[in-house]
């Protein structure tokens, strides 16, 4: 790594710490296409997850060209609302914001809690059934 990377590398991260942002959501303005920029594994894991590809740029996503103005802010949306909710704070532009989206993903959130009423009691409880090779292997001294 050469000294002028590792100086902006320490910029970056040093306006990260100061400004606090994890993650944000805006539409290029010479593109036009919606870029997300996530500073850790964890936020690029769900913008993935949500809908968006990686690009030749570090740390940027774009959601794939072809996508209606309300799939993108679906997909915006929906990606917000994990980041946030994974502990992450987002910033997003405010146009990409879709407010059903965003209502039906907490509630799909709120459905999948573990005190919710159709899961276990136990949120350790093992769902997991062993194949015959993992039980045998956990068998061995």
């Amino acid at each position: 790594m050469s000294r002028i990377s590792r100086f902006l590398s320490r910029c970056i991260s040093s306006l990260n710490e100061v400004y606090g942002r994890e993650a944000e959501i805006y539409r290029d303005p010479t593109s036009g296409a919606v870029i997300a920029v996530g500073r850790n594994n964890c936020a690029r894991r769900i913008f993935r997850v949500c809908g968006f590809k990686p690009t030749g740029t570090a740390f940027r996503l774009r959601l794939p060209e072809g996508l209606t103005e309300a799939e993108q802010k679906a997909h915006a949306t929906r990606a917000v609302v994990h980041l946030f909710h994974a502990g992450h704070y987002t910033d997003i532009a405010s146009h990409l914001m879709c407010d059903a989206t965003r209502d039906a993903t907490w509630a799909e959130i709120r459905d999948r809690r573990p005190d919710h009423p159709g899961w276990p009691t136990s949120p350790t409880a093992d769902t997991h059934t062993p194949t015959d090779a993992q039980a045998a292997a956990s068998r061995r001294p």
